[in-house]
């Protein structure tokens, strides 16, 4: 007969082993995976845009492009363009351009409408939000209220009805005048909130993130917090750029930030990166097309599937099953070069 110790002990080991497995860290733990394959070609290639899910389609506004040719390129130019792209269909459709060209602005989506926020237009700042909607058959733009301060490269995520709006410039910073990017010794720390469907009570004032101004961050938010990951920063043209490697995350439930471990060294070299959530996971994608993953439970990086290229993409969005990263800028005709490439992952579990 097995006594009741023994089996107390039996108990015991089956819960581990059952815990171990349901949070993934078991031998027989489901592996997660992302492969990548190249898509349609996006129409007008673009860099500094807006971008979020209508639907299930992803729409990519606005953006900045290079006038010229390889080894002349002349001008930064802002634009008006709009499009919309399919996972099922694998096709691009072109839709009604915004109220004014711009690059820079922040994005996000919140009961299927993208808010775009900011901007500069190619010779001054945007202090209007603007709404992408659709409705019915066709995609309507309307003005969506205003800014509480100028604001360009800034990161923003929609989560329920709110929008939080993360550090960037209060100015464009140019290194000529053809509008090379950029200094950044107007960039800012602030952390505010605008909540939509009471936008009569305005933009609120959240806890600053913790340490020093920078742009070029990748930030996302899980449904506990909104993450913020390294960034850079120069005051002066012939200053050096200074590169961050810390990581802070925002918990809503505390209203407060939290220092959370630092970058690993393999992401240090990859700058800039781009973040997205996927399930109880963040990927982080550099624009030497390496990626990782970092586990929300146990704070861990891991290598995934490289992109097929490297490029510096502005934003990924998941539909579904399905991540689509598109534009942004690849060096094939040197650093001012927009990417056409669209790249699709689709998450698998092993």
């Amino acid at each position: 007969m097995i006594s009741k110790r023994v089996c107390v002990v039996c108990l015991m080991v089956g819960l581990a082993l059952w815990f171990s497995v349901a949070l993934g860290t078991g031998k027989n733990a489901r592996r997660f995976s992302l492969e990548w394959t190249r898509s349609t070609p996006f129409p007008e290639p673009r860099a500094g845009y807006a971008s979020g899910v209508i639907g299930d389609k992803v729409v990519i506004a606005g953006g900045t492009y290079w006038e010229g040719s390889k080894g002349n390129w002349t001008r930064k130019a802002f634009s008006a363009s709009t499009h919309a792209f399919d996972p099922v269909t694998q096709t691009w459709e072109k839709l009604p351009d915004a109220p004014t060209p711009f690059g820079y602005a922040s994005s996000a989506t919140v009961g299927n409408r993208l808010f775009v926020l900011g901007g500069y237009t190619g010779s001054e700042v945007i202090r209007k939000v603007y709404v992408l909607e659709k409705r019915g058959n066709s995609y309507q733009w309307s003005a969506f209220g205003q800014m509480p301060e100028p604001r360009l490269f800034a990161g923003a995520v929609g989560i329920q009805s709110r929008i939080y709006l993360l550090g960037g410039t209060s100015q464009f910073e140019p290194l000529d005048a053809s509008g090379s990017c950029c200094t950044t010794s107007s960039a800012t720390n602030t952390l505010m909130m605008l909540d939509t469907a009471k936008p009569e009570s305005g933009w609120q004032q959240l806890p600053p993130y913790p340490g020093h101004k920078r742009w070029l961050f990748a930030s996302e938010a899980d449904s506990n917090a909104l993450w913020m990951f390294g960034g850079t920063f120069q005051n002066r043209q012939q200053d050096p750029v200074t590169m961050f490697d810390d990581v802070v995350r925002y918990v809503f439930s505390k209203g407060a930030w939290e220092i959370m471990p630092d970058l690993p060294q393999a992401t240090r070299q990859a700058v800039p990166l781009t973040a997205f959530p996927f399930e109880d996971r963040m990927i982080l994608v550099s624009a030497a097309k390496r990626v990782w993953e970092l586990s929300l439970r146990s704070f861990e990086y891991n290598d995934l599937a490289p992109l097929p290229e490297s490029a510096y993409i502005d934003k990924f969005l998941r539909v579904n099953n399905t991540v689509i990263g598109a534009g942004g800028e690849n060096s094939i005709e040197g650093p001012r070069r927009r990417s056409e490439w669209t790249f699709v992952g689709h998450g698998k579990w092993n």
